[in-house]
């Protein structure tokens, strides 16, 4: 490392990369800071989705979409005014910031034609290509580098090592029922298998999808343009001289201090491992630690920040982006806090019942709506039920489908079973003529297509994650084949949202609400724009791309460096600029 920088990034995840990337073709020299020996943080196991209404693609598809329609979406189910303004400032950049990204990196982001918000059915709310999710990447491109990133859960991989992405999915659980899926997964098994051959080095398959792809794209522009990256580099104290943020000292063998010109942007990933701020910020049981986010992510740059005097913004309605972990044990030992997303349920044969042994809430509804529903009332401890059916059809947390074997899974316990669903109430430890009850009612109700309780399979968003096969309701199929199945689930997350306190440029904002010039903050470490809501897949993702970009464009006005912009660039930021202070 040299002495002097222009701008130095603190973590090499998405948002970090996006900065360090954008800052570098603005001219300025680029300081890349990981503390870990990999790349990629959570945004490496992630879906690799942002949520960018009004993008490129959807003009190019013909889909009608526009910022104004995306607000109305927004203050109908987000429930506050906090963060609003910063709200519309994503809505107008994020179609500017990804569209720059792909002109600049190597990120490509298609978006998806029929992915409809959570909400699907209130006004504003769009069907078609909000969402933009990461191309595959050939991780063979990064060479020896490859190993650099952090891998996805094995659990979310054929083999534990063949990422696979919505297609490949949908065709190996197909495969026992269509030729043309039985053709798909044996290609698909034969051309990794070939690739395990071609790459020996290798850990894991090359072919990289989602969140992986996105990293591993990002990563291979910063491996392009020579951008230094440095891993292990812990960071002790943020420099500041004379008011102003101007430099980092890490904590190595011997202290070293690395000066940047025009400030540091801190892009740690928020505090989901820091069990301190989960206690202090998150409503308990939610305070402990069941995060499917990085264990790496432990609030460091929010500590660094704090003590700079940054202030702390808790004014979201919630504290982390909440979804249900199941905790299991994998072959090597090691833990696994498993995120229940949409891969089982949502789907049909599948309910949740609370500690009473009733149903609580609607399966189907987003992760995030559900812990709220299990965080509500006297739920927990709360499980998971299906039927031999569903779990020999579909993955039930980290356990999968026919023809691989349950017998780990129960001798962990990770798998509670029974004969006949009195027996599994046994084994759960709730009441067995009120779990029989439940089943019972949700089997009368799944014959008839209409869930009387909580209406299940209401809306666009639930019947499009169900299983389009049953009829005459996607989202509902009875329990009715043992042996029955449970697992534990707990109100966990996928990331923080309490966060530091910014302005539109992400610059990191004090407590009386000035700007601490030099700092600024981006991902999970600024607080959320969303209110502490979760409206669309791909709302964290996006806004951290966003904001990153935003940040390295002011970090490049205070330079004085655009020589990579322009005159036309030029003139339409400045007056995007005006329009926004004004």
């Amino acid at each position: 490392m040299d002495a002097e920088y222009d701008l130095i990034v603190v973590g090499a995840g998405s948002a970090g990369m996006t900065a360090a990337i954008v800052a570098h073709t603005k001219g300025l020299r680029v300081l890349l800071l990981e503390k870990t020996r990999q790349v990629g943080g959570t945004s490496a196991v992630s879906g690799g989705a942002c949520w960018v209404p009004n993008n490129h693609f959807q003009k190019a598809q013909g889909v009608e979409d526009s910022v104004d329609r995306a607000m109305t979406y927004l203050d109908t189910v987000v429930g506050t005014d906090v963060g609003r303004e910063q709200r519309g400032v994503y809505l107008r950049r994020a179609p500017e910031a990804v569209k720059y990204l792909e002109e600049v990196s190597e990120l490509v982001m298609p978006a998806r034609p029929f992915t409809p918000d959570y909400s699907s059915d209130v006004d504003g709310a769009q069907n078609h290509g909000r969402v933009m999710v990461t191309r595959n990447f050939d991780g063979s491109l990064l060479g020896k580098r490859f190993n650099d990133l952090r891998p996805p859960y094995p659990e979310n991989c054929l083999f534990g090592t063949a990422m696979v992405d919505g297609p490949d999915l949908a065709h190996l659980l197909n495969a026992r029922r269509s030729i043309r899926s039985a053709w798909h997964a044996a290609k698909f098994i034969a051309h990794h298998a070939v690739d395990r051959l071609r790459h020996p080095g290798y850990r894991r398959g090359s072919r990289l999808t989602t969140g992986n792809a996105m990293v591993a794209r990002l990563y291979k522009t910063i491996l392009d343009r020579g951008i230094p990256l440095v891993f292990g580099a812990n960071v002790a104290d943020l420099l500041a001289e004379d008011g102003k943020v101007s430099g980092v000292v890490l904590d190595r063998p011997e202290r070293m201090t690395v000066r940047a010109r025009f400030g540091v942007v801190l892009a740690t990933g928020g505090f989901p491992a820091n069990t301190a701020l989960r206690r202090a910020h998150l409503q308990a049981p939610a305070g402990d630690n069941f995060t499917a986010a990085s264990q790496d992510n432990t609030g460091d740059g929010i500590g660094l920040a704090l003590a700079r005097d940054a202030a702390f913004d808790t004014r979201n309605l919630n504290g982390a982006f909440w979804c249900p972990v199941s905790i299991g044990k994998r072959s090597d030992g090691s833990v696994v806090h498993f995120p229940h997303l949409i891969g089982d349920r949502p789907k049909p044969g599948l309910i949740a019942i609370n500690r009473h042994g009733k149903r609580f809430t609607n399966e189907s509804e987003p992760y995030h709506v559900f812990v709220q529903a299990m965080l509500t009332g006297d739920q927990l401890p709360a499980y998971l039920v299906c039927d031999t059916r569903f779990i020999r059809r579909f993955p039930f947390g980290i356990t999968r489908p026919f023809p691989f074997s349950l017998r780990r899974h129960k001798a962990s316990g990770y798998l509670l079973s029974g004969r006949t669903i009195e027996e599994l109430a046994q084994a759960i430890g709730v009441d067995t003529s009120t779990l029989r009850t439940t089943v019972d009612r949700f089997n009368d109700d799944s014959r008839r297509g209409v869930d009387r309780e909580f209406g299940r399979g209401s809306t666009i968003y639930q019947r499009n994650l169900g299983a389009p096969d049953i009829k005459p309701n996607p989202s509902l199929a009875p329990l009715e084949r043992g042996p029955f199945y449970a697992i534990r689930i707990e109100p966990g997350d996928i990331g923080t949202i309490h966060g530091l306190a910014t302005d539109a440029d992400s610059r990191v904002l004090d407590g009386s609400g000035n700007v601490i010039e030099g700092l600024y903050a981006c991902g999970n470490d600024r607080a959320s724009v969303m209110g502490g809501a979760y409206p669309a897949g791909g709302i964290t993702l996006g806004p951290s791309l966003t904001f990153a970009y935003l940040a390295a464009l002011d970090a490049a006005r205070k330079a004085g460096n655009l020589v990579a912009k322009s005159p036309r660039e030029d003139t339409e930021t400045e007056d995007t600029e005006t329009r926004e202070r004004a």
